[in-house]
């Protein structure tokens, strides 16, 4: 098939959807190591040339992948919120109710979105380091946005959360996702390790790890305001 080249906007955005599309599809079938553009371009059925005027590194594609699964889990989080009465801080068995449902439904999410934990745990050191300062930029203000946005929803969610402890709490959420991904996914060097060192019981389940920690981290916040 002849290659021909987005001329709209809404044309680029569709090949972009598909480059995304295609690196998580392989992401499924090859570790991060061994993916190259050249597989992308060849999966996408045109050259490394052409891929090129969409992306121009194998971590440029990475991080778009990352910013999907981003922007996705940040439409769910909206969504949950906006269907949620506000809780009333004086209802203490509300709040506890509320703080038990919203964490297992932004849990599931998560895992949902799980390009936020695999890529994550690769974005500072590996990603983030091969690619245009100018599209990395532009990408953080995204990334920036998305945090603001996404603390705003929980602090006008739950009346004991201030906007700083909002905007920490998001921030400690993208990160341990990122570090809670790979111990609950092992891959098959890992689960071997594991079995020969007898320490399989370290293993977890990703959403119900993640489902308890921020059950700990809003009762936390919760019993900090209430102390100050």
């Amino acid at each position: 098939m002849e290659f021909k080249r987005a001329r709209t906007e809404e044309q680029k955005r569709q090949r972009l959807e598909g480059i995304v599309r295609t690196v998580d599809d392989l992401l499924d079938r090859y570790p991060y190591r061994e993916i190259t553009m050249a597989m992308v371009a060849d999966e996408l059925g045109f050259s490394r040339a052409n891929l090129g005027h969409y992306v121009k590194t194998k971590e440029e594609m990475f991080l778009l992948l990352y910013l999907h699964d981003l922007e996705g889990l940040h439409a769910e989080l909206a969504q949950m919120t906006a269907s949620d009465d506000r809780v009333v801080a004086e209802d203490g068995d509300a709040v506890g109710r509320g703080i038990e449902e919203l964490s297992g439904r932004l849990a599931a999410a998560c895992a949902r979105h799980r390009n936020v934990g695999r890529i994550g745990a690769l974005l500072s050191a590996i990603i983030e380091t091969n690619i245009d300062v100018d599209r990395l930029t532009a990408c953080k203000r995204t990334m920036r946005e998305l945090a603001e946005d996404g603390a705003r929803l929980l602090a006008a969610r739950f009346p004991f959360l201030a906007s700083g402890d909002a905007a920490e709490l998001v921030m400690v959420l993208v990160n341990h996702v990122a570090g809670l991904y790979p111990g609950t996914h092992p891959v098959t060097i890992q689960q071997e390790a594991l079995r020969r060192a007898s320490f399989e019981d370290a293993a977890r389940d990703f959403e119900s790890a993640l489902r308890r920690f921020l059950v700990v981290q809003l009762n936390g916040y919760r019993a900090l305001s209430q102390r100050s």
